[in-house]
């Protein structure tokens, strides 16, 4: 998975610069990396049971995330400073103490920031807003590193991932809640728009379930079906995703249809991405290169 994760880093960075959707486009590409996260979290908590008790994959994955995250908020603090960044500061300045508590708290502990998207100033205080752009102060330039939301939601998925992704029918089960939330807020006509779009957490965690599932599921099947030649399907299956990650753009369906097709044949070749990774060093290597190389494009771009 280390070059598809590449270029979903890519994505969302090319995003970031041109204000405009290369490869596959930033939303997409953050909703690929949930599945693979679902995917991954699934293998370690209930096949290779890497982890000998909930406390043990709580603080490995902390601290997979917080020391590289505090580095970047090192540096990124001390650019700020040495450039004046009147927003940044200016957030803490004007905004009312409870903004000013939930700021701290997030980027310190990198829990709730993606909360802040979720709130903002109105008459100079605190509340619960349906868009983020509408308040007296923008929250989230209160956050060190701003692209760091989506480990706030991803940090949420672990949280309740050692109770629910050994638990089938508890998948299935909030799947289709979240699943029905989605549609519940496209009805009302906030699902569309961002935050909600792919923001909130309870709507996200379709594309984490999914992804548990398909190493749950379809994993298991494959290895079976393929046996010998898991090896080879698996080349030709990664080399599938790559060149339809490269060539998206130029795929000749439009809007919701092209989206679904991109998740669908994703969640069906995610298995074969793993087995590909595991059996070729150089993607491994290219994976876990993407994964400091994404801690560094979020600090290029604050």
């Amino acid at each position: 998975m280390g070059i598809l994760r590449t270029l979903f880093a890519i994505s969302v960075v090319l995003a970031h610069l041109n204000d405009s959707d290369s490869l596959v486009g930033a939303k997409n590409a953050v909703q690929l990396f949930y599945i693979i996260s679902g995917f991954l979290i699934s293998y370690v908590l209930t096949e290779s049971k890497a982890y000998s008790s909930t406390r043990d994959f709580y603080i490995n994955r902390y601290l997979r995330l917080y020391p590289v995250y505090c580095a970047v908020s090192v540096l990124t603090i001390t650019a700020y400073s040495f450039a004046s960044q009147a927003s940044f500061f200016a957030v803490y300045k004007h905004a009312p103490l409870s903004a000013d508590v939930l700021l701290v708290f997030a980027n310190v502990f990198l829990f709730f920031q993606d909360w802040v998207h979720f709130l903002a100033v109105v008459h100079g205080a605190l509340i619960f807003s349906t868009n983020f752009n509408d308040s007296e102060i923008l929250l989230y330039r209160g956050l060190i590193v701003p692209q760091a939301w989506t480990i706030g939601v991803e940090l949420t998925f672990y949280l309740i991932a050692p109770l629910v992704l050994p638990k089938r029918k508890l998948i299935y089960a909030l799947l289709a809640l979240s699943l029905l939330m989605r549609a519940y807020l496209v009805a009302i006509g906030l699902g569309a728009n961002d935050p909600w779009t792919y923001r909130f957490f309870p709507t996200e965690l379709t594309f984490f379930l999914l992804g548990s599932l398909s190493h749950q599921v379809l994993l298991p099947r494959y290895r079976k079906i393929f046996a010998g030649n898991l090896k080879r399907s698996s080349i030709f299956a990664t080399g599938f995703l790559i060149a339809g990650t490269v060539a998206y753009p130029s795929i000749p369906i439009e809007g919701l249809t092209k989206t679904v097709f991109l998740f669908a044949v994703f969640i069906i070749l995610v298995p074969f991405a793993f087995v590909f990774q595991h059996k070729n060093m150089f993607d491994k290597w290219i994976g876990d290169l993407s994964y400091r190389s994404i801690w560094a494009t979020r600090w290029s771009l604050c």
